[in-house]
């Protein structure tokens, strides 16, 4: 198993705070170039009211950390607590509302992928995000975490 640390990674500027980004597949893949077909990244939202950058031709999927935050899509609040994992569109028009630090997984439009919160025993293979750590497991490791969220997919690079 490979464990990728939020200290591990160097931080990037937002127009709303920093982001990380734990995983970009494939390897070759660049942020700003938006050739990726997977991106696992953390985010700090930093003030009041931020706008989502737009990921056209992408799946997001977002949950928070830290502080739940109210989620304005394409017109339509949502709360989002610790609990929940929201998807949308990564074009759709997004406006956070509160501070928080967050959690995100894209995955390009087409490519098949499982993205959920789990707990207890995790097997591989999977990527699980749990307590600022991205775990990578291969087929046959397994992980024990109190919460974690996991992506499953053929076209994650091990």
């Amino acid at each position: 198993m490979k464990t990728i640390k939020q200290t591990d990674i160097a931080p990037q500027q937002w127009s709303g705070g920093k982001t990380w980004t734990y995983y970009i597949a494939p390897a070759t893949a660049s942020l700003a170039a938006r050739d990726f077909d997977i991106r696992i990244s953390s985010a700090s939202v930093e003030i009041e009211q931020s706008t989502f950058s737009d990921f056209s031709d992408y799946t997001r999927y977002f949950s928070v950390l830290t502080e739940p935050v109210i989620l304005e899509i394409n017109g339509a609040k949502q709360a989002v607590g610790n609990a929940d994992l929201i998807t949308f569109c990564g074009a759709d028009a997004v406006t956070c509302y509160g501070k928080t630090r967050d959690i995100n997984v894209f995955v390009r439009n087409g490519i098949a992928a499982e993205v959920a919160w789990q707990s207890g025993v995790i097997k591989g293979p999977v990527l699980a995000f749990a307590d600022n750590c991205l775990h990578i497991l291969q087929a046959g490791e397994q992980l024990t975490v109190k919460r974690a969220l996991c992506l499953r997919s053929a076209v994650v690079e091990q």
